[in-house]
C-alpha cells in the first residue's frame, strides 16, 4: 500500500512507472512487500538484497529496487509512520558486477561497416548502422524516426519521440512515447556520411516499394522498417546486429585459417554498443563535453563525463607528462 501511494504521488514517465510496477510485482511484492511498514528493519532490507545477490541478480537490478524502496520508506518517515528509513545504509556491493559494454574500436568499426556494405545479405542495413553510429541515438529513437524528422536542406535530425514495445492490456505492440526526459528532445546535426546514409535509405525504400503509410499512434513514414513498412522492433534491430557479427566472425575464421593466422573476432554488438561507440568517437575527437551531453540526450552530465573521462584520460596523462621533458637531462 505504501508503494502504491508512492507511485501515485511521484511524477514518472509511463514507461518508468510500468517498469517500477513490474519490478515490484516480480521481486518485492511477495517478499518484504508482505510486511507491515512499521515492522521492517534495516536487517530485513539487507537480507532481501543479499538473497537477490545470491540468486545472481546484477548490481544494477538491486540498485533499481533500492531506488524504489528508499523513497517509499522516506515518505513513511515524512508521514510520521516510522522514525527512521530502514533502507538507509542498507545498499552495499550486493549483486554481480555489471558486464562491461565496451565501444568497438576504430578498426573494428571500419571492418564491420565494410563487411556490411559489401555483403549481399546485410548491405540493406548499411545506412542504418552508419546513422546509429553517426548520431549516437538510442534504439527507440532510431526506429521511431520518420521522414518528417529529417531536414536534408539544413542537415538536421529532430529527436522528439521514440518507439517502444509494450503491453497496454490488449497484448504487446509498438507505441509512440516522448523521450524519457526533456534532455532527450534535441536536434542533431548530420555529418556528410549520415546525410548520404539517409539518402541511401530513401533510395532503398523507393526501390523496394515499401509502404510508407503504416501508422503507429497516428505517425507514419517510418525510415527503418521491414518489407511491409512496419517499423523495426528493438529486438529485431539487435537480432540483425547479432547475425551480422556471427556472419563476420564466420568469414574471418575461414579467412584466418586460409592465411595461417589467428582470427580477429568481432565482439557481440547491440544497439546500445553502437550508441556507446558513436559517443566514444565524438569524445575521441575532442568534442566539447556539454555539446556531447546535448547530442546524447543525457539529462545528467555525470553520465556523459563517465565516457568522456575514460576516453580522454590517457591523452591528458600523456600531455601532462610531456611537461616534464625539459627537466630531464640525459
Amino acid at each position: 500500500a505504501l508503494f502504491d501511494r508512492y507511485i501515485e504521488a511521484r511524477k514518472l514517465a509511463d514507461q518508468t512507472r510500468e517498469n517500477y510496477i513490474r519490478m515490484w510485482n516480480c521481486h518485492v511484492k511477495d517478499e518484504i512487500g508482505r510486511m507491515k511498514v512499521v515492522e521492517v528493519r534495516p536487517s530485513h532490507v539487507k537480507l532481501f538484497y543479499a538473497r537477490l545477490s545470491k540468486a545472481d541478480y546484477s548490481r544494477s537490478t538491486i540498485k533499481l529496487l533500492h531506488d524504489m524502496l528508499y523513497p517509499a520508506f522516506e515518505m513513511a518517515v515524512d508521514d510520521d509512520i516510522i522514525r527512521k528509513n530502514p533502507c538507509k545504509l542498507a545498499l552495499r556491493d550486493f549483486g554481480r558486477d555489471p558486464e562491461a559494454r565496451e565501444a568497438i574500436t576504430n578498426e573494428q568499426q571500419e571492418k564491420l561497416l565494410a563487411f556490411v556494405r559489401d555483403s549481399n545479405v546485410y548491405n540493406v542495413y548499411f545506412p542504418m548502422l552508419v546513422i546509429m553510429i553517426g548520431t549516437a541515438c538510442r534504439c527507440g529513437e532510431i526506429i521511431g524516426l520518420t521522414w518528417s524528422d529529417i531536414d536534408m536542406k539544413n542537415k538536421q535530425v529532430s529527436i522528439n519521440h521514440q518507439l517502444i514495445y509494450r503491453n497496454l492490456g490488449e497484448g504487446s505492440r509498438l507505441c509512440v512515447t516522448t523521450p524519457k526526459t526533456d534532455a532527450g528532445i534535441r536536434d542533431i546535426p548530420m555529418t556528410a556520411s549520415v546525410k548520404k546514409a539517409f539518402e541511401k535509405q530513401r533510395e532503398y525504400q523507393f526501390m523496394m516499394g515499401i509502404d510508407r503509410d503504416y501508422e503507429v499512434d497516428g505517425m507514419k513514414g517510418f525510415i527503418f522498417t521491414s518489407k511491409n513498412g512496419r517499423p523495426l522492433q528493438p529486438s529485431a534491430v539487435n537480432n540483425v546486429l547479432y547475425n551480422i557479427v556471427d556472419a563476420y566472425n564466420k568469414q574471418e575464421a575461414a579467412k584466418a585459417k586460409k592465411e595461417h593466422r589467428k582470427p580477429e573476432m568481432m565482439p557481440r554488438i547491440s544497439a546500445h554498443i553502437l550508441r556507446h561507440t558513436g559517443c566514444t568517437r565524438m569524445a575521441e575527437r575532442g568534442m566539447d563535453v556539454k555539446v556531447l551531453q546535448y547530442i546524447m540526450g543525457h539529462a545528467n552530465i555525470a553520465v556523459t563525463m563517465e565516457v568522456y573521462n575514460h576516453i580522454t584520460e590517457y591523452a591528458r596523462i600523456e600531455k601532462e607528462i610531456l611537461k616534464m621533458e625539459d627537466l630531464m637531462v640525459v
